[in-house]
C-alpha cells in the first residue's frame, strides 16, 4: 500500500472520528490482534466511529484511497477469529462506541439497537425498567454484541437470532446508506413489524456477507409468560443418543417444546459446571487452589454421571406447563432422567442441601445446585459470563489478573459448526467421526447439538489447546482442517466459518459463490468491505 496515501487517509479519518479514536500504534495493534484461535493477521489501523454518518464518511475515504475496511461489532467472535480480518492489510472499523439502545417497544416486543449494544446491556435495560420482555440470550458472555451475533447467524437459547432482525440500517461498500424492508419509506409505521417490506427482501444479504456495514437493526424480544421452567434430561444409555434426538424432535414437531433444545456431551457439561463449583468452593471453604480444584472435579464425577444432557426453557401458563411436563415425561422417561426447575424448586433444593450440608452427599449437591444457577438462568434469558471460565478450565489455566477475555490469555479454542439433519443416523455419524478425528490429534471433543428448528441441529464442536505450545497450536489447526475436509465431503456443511476456513467452503467452481462475487460488484465495486469474508473477493 502506498505509504503517503495511507497517511493521508489516516488524517482524513482522524478528522471524522477524532484523533483518539484512530489507533495506529504498533504495540496497540499487536495487542488488538491477540486471539484465542492463535491466528496471525496484519491490521493497518483501528477506527472507532460513533454514528452511521461517520461510517459513511469513513467508507467514502476508503473508496477514495482503495483501503479495505473490516467491520466488527464488539470483536468477541471467539474461536472463529475474534477481531481479525480474513485477509491481511485491512483497517478494522470497531463499532463498539455505537452502543445506543434507540427504542424498546413492549407492545410489539422488539428493541432497536446499534452494533455495540451487548446482550448484558440490553438485559440490564429491561430489568431496570421492569419491562415484561425476555432476551433471547446466547451462552457466550454478557459483553457480546446482539447484532454481531445475529448477523453471523448465532443460535441462542430460544431461537436462531438471524431470523429476528428487521429494519436493518446499512452503509454499503459504495457509500450509500439504505434501510431494509419498509424502512426504505421514511413514513413507514411497520418497519420493525414485518421484515420483508415491498419487493425483494434484502435482509438476508447482510448476514454473513461483505456488502456493507450494519449500523442498527431491530431485534425481536420475547413477551414474558406467566411461568418459566427449565427442563433437564440426562440420557441413561449413551448408545441411544440417536433415539434420544428423534424423541426430542417429535416433541418439537408437536410444539410441546417450542424453544431450542441444547444437547451437551459430558466434556461440555463438565467444562461448564466444574469451574462454577470451584468458584463456589473458593467462597465457602479453605484450601489451596490445587486442592479445591480436585474437590470440584470429584464432586462432578460423583454428581454428574450422564454422558449426554439436554436442556431447554419452557414457557406458558401454569396449566400449560403442567400438561407439557406430563407429555415430556411420557415421551422421555424410558430414555432419560428428567428434572424440571423453576425459581421456587431451585431455591427449595438449595435450602435443603445447605441445611444438610454436614452430610457429604448433600454438601456435594449444594455445590452443584449453586453452580447450576448461571446455566439455569440462560433458559430464562439471563446472560452470564460463567461460560468464559470453561475456556480456561480444561487447560488447568487461570485468567491472569486484570484479564477478563480469553483473547488475552494463553488458552486456545477452535470451532466446527455444521448443520446436521435431525435423525439418529446423521447424529451418530457426526459424533463418532468427530471423536475419531479429534482423538487422532490428541484432543478431547466438546460437543453441543442445538435443535434450531424441527428439522436440523446446529453442531457446536470445539477443541481446546495452549497457545504457548506451538506443537499443540499446529495440531489444533490440522485437526479442524481435517474435520472440515472430511465432513464437507460427507455433506455436513458448516453454517458458520472461522476466518481461516473460508476457502474450504467458498470456491470459485461453485456457481453460487460466483453469483455472490457478482453481487459484491453491485454493493461494493471497489471491494472495500471485508475482503474474503464469505465471498471470493
Amino acid at each position: 500500500m502506498d505509504a503517503p496515501a495511507f497517511a493521508q487517509a489516516i488524517q482524513c479519518w482522524k478528522g471524522i472520528v477524532g484523533e483518539r479514536f484512530v489507533e495506529t500504534d504498533p504495540s496497540a495493534l499487536k495487542s488488538f490482534c491477540q486471539n484465542v484461535s492463535a491466528l496471525q493477521r496484519s491490521v493497518l489501523a483501528v477506527l472507532k466511529p460513533s454514528c452511521a454518518e461517520e461510517i459513511q464518511q469513513i467508507v467514502q475515504i476508503a473508496n477514495e484511497f482503495k483501503i479495505p475496511l473490516y467491520p466488527i461489532s464488539c470483536g468477541r467472535n471467539w474461536g472463529m477469529g475474534s477481531r481479525l480480518p480474513v485477509r491481511d492489510g485491512a483497517v478494522v472499523v470497531d463499532l463498539g462506541r455505537m452502543n445506543r439502545i434507540r427504542e424498546v417497544n413492549v407492545e410489539h416486543h422488539y428493541a432497536v439497537v446499534e452494533p455495540g449494544v451487548t446482550q448484558g446491556q440490553l438485559y440490564d435495560y429491561l430489568c431496570e425498567r421492569r419491562l415484561p420482555l425476555v432476551l433471547n440470550v446466547i451462552g457466550s458472555g454478557r459483553n457480546t454484541s446482539l447484532i454481531g451475533n445475529a448477523l453471523d447467524r448465532g443460535v441462542a437459547y430460544f431461537s436462531s437470532r438471524a431470523d429476528s432482525l428487521s429494519g436493518i440500517d446499512v452503509v454499503l461498500g459504495n457509500g450509500e446508506r439504505i434501510q431494509t424492508g419498509f424502512g426504505s419509506f421514511p413514513q413507514a409505521q411497520t418497519t420493525f413489524l414485518y421484515r420483508h417490506g415491498t419487493g425483494p427482501s434484502l435482509d438476508g444479504l447482510f448476514a454473513q456477507s461483505n456488502f456493507g456495514i450494519v449500523t442498527s437493526a431491530a431485534i425481536d424480544l420475547i413477551p414474558k409468560r406467566e411461568e418459566m421452567v427449565c427442563m433437564l434430561a440426562t440420557l441413561r444409555d449413551p448408545k441411544k443418543l440417536g433415539e434420544f434426538v428423534e424423541v426430542l424432535r417429535r416433541l418439537r414437531q408437536q410444539e410441546i417444546i417450542q424453544t431450542v433444545v441444547h444437547i451437551a456431551n459430558r466434556h461440555r457439561s463438565v467444562s461448564a459446571l466444574t469451574p462454577e463449583i470451584y468458584e463456589y468452593l473458593k467462597r465457602t471453604r479453605q484450601g489451596s487452589a490445587f486442592d479445591l480444584r480436585k474437590i470440584a472435579e470429584e464432586i462432578v464425577r460423583l454428581e454428574i454421571p450422564g454422558i449426554w444432557t439436554a436442556g431447554c426453557g419452557l414457557m406458558g401458563t401454569a396449566g400449560q406447563l403442567k400438561e407439557i411436563r406430563i407429555r415430556i415425561k411420557k415421551a422421555l422417561t424410558k430414555l432419560a432422567r428428567i428434572t424440571f426447575l423453576n425459581d421456587r424448586t431451585l431455591a427449595r433444593l438449595q435450602s435443603v442441601a445447605k441445611g444438610l450440608s454436614f452430610i457429604p452427599s448433600f454438601a456435594r449437591k449444594s455445590a452443584v445446585l449453586h453452580a447450576m444457577e448461571p446455566l439455569y438462568g440462560l433458559t430464562k434469558g439471563i446472560p452470564t459470563d460463567a461460560a468464559l471460565r470453561s475456556v480456561y478450565w480444561p487447560l488447568n489455566d487461570e485468567p491472569m489478573a486484570g484479564v477478563s477475555e480469553p483473547d488475552q490469555s494463553q488458552s486456545g479454542q477452535l470451532y466446527c459448526l455444521p448443520m446436521i439433519p435431525m435423525n439418529a443416523k446423521s447424529v451418530d455419524e457426526v459424533v463418532a467421526g468427530t471423536e475419531s478425528i479429534f482423538k487422532k490429534y490428541g484432543f478431547e471433543t466438546y460437543i453441543t447439538l442445538n435443535m434450531v428448528n424441527t428439522k436440523a441441529l446446529e453442531g457446536v464442536i470445539n477443541l481446546v489447546f495452549r497457545r504457548d505450545q506451538q506443537a499443540r497450536v499446529d495440531a489444533a489447526h490440522a485437526c479442524i482442517e481435517e474435520w472440515h475436509r472430511q465432513f464437507i465431503e460427507k455433506g455436513y456443511i458448516p453454517y458458520r466459518l472461522g476466518i481461516q476456513s473460508m476457502s474450504q467452503v467458498i470456491q470459485e467452481k461453485n456457481p453460487y459463490w460466483r453469483l455472490v462475487r457478482d453481487l459484491k460488484k453491485v454493493f461494493d465495486p471497489n471491494r472495500i468491505i471485508a475482503p474474503g469474508r464469505y465471498n471470493l473477493v
